[in-house]
């Protein structure tokens, strides 16, 4: 019989399909002095994928921490929609 840690233990981690709205990535972006295509390379994420996300469909967990970590800022920045100045 199991004891209830080693339940926990065997039971595999879930995968991050948390899915992310990014209303920053393009200020971010554009503070960055990037193209949507420099981005991409940078990030290992395709361009289209970066355009469409900027467009307002949601990134996985994955590809908002690519985003985030290439443009030098934090999924909370990117996930919070740009201040009017």
């Amino acid at each position: 019989m199991l004891t209830e840690q080693q339940k926990r233990v065997e039971q595999p981690m879930p995968a991050p399909t948390s899915r992310y709205r990014l209303p920053g990535l393009q200020d971010a972006r554009a503070r960055a002095y990037l193209t949507q295509r420099e981005l991409a390379e940078q990030s290992g994420v395709a361009t289209s994928t970066v355009a469409r996300i900027e467009q307002g469909y949601p990134a996985s967990l994955i590809t908002a921490r690519k985003l985030a970590d290439a443009l030098g800022v934090t999924l909370r920045e990117l996930r919070e929609a740009p201040k009017d100045e």
